[in-house]
Protein backbone atom coordinates (compact mmCIF):
# COMPACT_ATOMS: atom_id res chain seq x y z
CA UNK A 1 0.00 0.00 0.00
CA UNK A 2 2.76 2.77 1.21
CA UNK A 3 4.67 1.63 -1.75
CA UNK A 4 2.00 1.98 -3.98
CA UNK A 5 1.32 5.61 -3.41
CA UNK A 6 5.14 6.50 -2.82
CA UNK A 7 5.28 5.01 -6.55
CA UNK A 8 1.87 7.37 -7.25
CA UNK A 9 3.47 10.42 -5.56
CA UNK A 10 6.82 9.75 -7.73
CA UNK A 11 4.76 9.59 -11.14
CA UNK A 12 3.02 12.66 -10.13
CA UNK A 13 6.43 14.80 -8.86
CA UNK A 14 8.10 13.62 -12.55
CA UNK A 15 4.99 14.85 -14.70
CA UNK A 16 4.80 18.42 -12.56
CA UNK A 17 8.77 18.54 -12.81
CA UNK A 18 9.03 17.38 -16.27
CA UNK A 19 6.02 17.45 -17.95
CA UNK A 20 4.71 20.85 -17.10
CA UNK A 21 6.65 24.10 -18.54
CA UNK A 22 7.70 27.13 -16.30
CA UNK A 23 4.70 29.10 -17.33
CA UNK A 24 2.06 25.75 -16.62
CA UNK A 25 3.46 25.71 -13.14
CA UNK A 26 2.92 29.73 -13.06
CA UNK A 27 -0.36 29.36 -14.08
CA UNK A 28 -1.93 26.47 -12.12
CA UNK A 29 -0.32 27.85 -8.79
CA UNK A 30 -1.93 31.42 -9.76
CA UNK A 31 -5.45 30.38 -10.16
CA UNK A 32 -5.57 27.50 -7.47
CA UNK A 33 -4.31 30.65 -5.11
CA UNK A 34 -6.72 33.24 -6.08
CA UNK A 35 -9.76 31.20 -6.48
CA UNK A 36 -8.53 29.61 -2.97
CA UNK A 37 -8.14 33.22 -1.51
CA UNK A 38 -11.46 34.39 -2.85
CA UNK A 39 -13.25 31.44 -1.11
CA UNK A 40 -11.69 32.11 1.90
CA UNK A 41 -11.95 36.43 1.66
CA UNK A 42 -16.34 35.32 0.52
CA UNK A 43 -16.59 32.90 3.69
CA UNK A 44 -15.09 35.20 6.49
CA UNK A 45 -17.26 38.19 4.74
CA UNK A 46 -20.07 36.44 5.34
CA UNK A 47 -19.29 35.34 8.59
CA UNK A 48 -19.23 38.79 10.06
CA UNK A 49 -22.29 39.76 8.23
CA UNK A 50 -25.00 40.08 11.13
CA UNK A 51 -27.74 37.85 10.26
CA UNK A 52 -26.30 35.45 7.89
CA UNK A 53 -25.14 32.41 8.70
CA UNK A 54 -21.20 31.09 6.87
CA UNK A 55 -21.39 28.92 4.38
CA UNK A 56 -19.51 26.08 5.27
CA UNK A 57 -18.94 24.55 1.73
CA UNK A 58 -16.49 27.97 1.23
CA UNK A 59 -14.62 27.33 3.52
CA UNK A 60 -14.01 23.78 2.69
CA UNK A 61 -13.81 24.41 -1.04
CA UNK A 62 -10.80 27.22 -0.48
CA UNK A 63 -9.02 24.51 2.05
CA UNK A 64 -8.77 22.00 -0.82
CA UNK A 65 -7.75 24.67 -3.26
CA UNK A 66 -5.41 25.94 -0.71
CA UNK A 67 -4.05 22.16 -0.12
CA UNK A 68 -3.84 21.17 -4.14
CA UNK A 69 -1.67 24.50 -4.39
CA UNK A 70 0.93 23.25 -1.53
CA UNK A 71 0.70 19.65 -3.50
CA UNK A 72 1.83 21.05 -6.87
CA UNK A 73 4.19 23.49 -5.37
CA UNK A 74 5.96 20.83 -2.86
CA UNK A 75 5.99 18.35 -5.82
CA UNK A 76 7.26 20.67 -8.19
CA UNK A 77 10.27 21.29 -5.67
Amino acid sequence: MLSTLCSIWDDFCAWVSVGWTQTTFIIVVCVFGILGLMSLLSFFKQSFDKGKKPKWFQLILSLILLGLMAVVCIARF
